[in-house]
């Protein structure tokens, strides 16, 4: 578990770690009013999860335990942000023949906070597929 200052992160390009730095933003375009509501585990989860995508650099599927190597976490950290990603439909964990195989779905973009009329306030996530969906023209307007 993440036991450091939840404000640096370890950054990641092409699957190499970089200088730890003071991030001005939460991980995974967290808003800065949802992410002080999150937990320190969660916040932990985040940032794991974060340096995962980093980790990918210009692959787009590796075997788990190559991942986690890569990226810098002990397994269960590792696991801890894989089920982070999971819950925000950014990876896909299949069965490969030495182990667990993930790739990279999508990444996150923003939240768009939405005002509904009764006043309450929703979150909207927003993602940047890797990949365009495939769409049959019968089912565009």
């Amino acid at each position: 578990m993440f036991q450091g200052d939840l404000n640096l992160l370890v950054m990641f390009e092409r699957g190499l770690p970089l200088v730890a730095s003071e991030v001005s933003a939460p991980p995974l375009a967290f808003p800065a009013e949802l992410w002080t509501d999150l937990s320190d585990k969660q916040k932990a989860a985040c940032f794991s999860g974060h340096a995962l995508i980093g980790a990918f650099g210009w692959e787009r599927t590796l075997e788990l335990e190559a991942l986690s190597e890569r990226a810098g976490l002990a397994f269960g950290e590792a696991l801890e942000g894989l089920r982070i990603l999971g819950g925000m439909e950014l990876v896909a964990v299949e069965a490969g023949e030495s182990g667990p195989v993930v790739t990279l779905l999508a990444k996150p973009e923003e939240y768009v906070r939405v005002t509904i009329p009764d006043g309450s306030v929703r979150w909207v996530f927003v993602t940047r597929p890797l990949e365009a969906p495939q769409i049959d023209p019968a089912d565009l307007n």
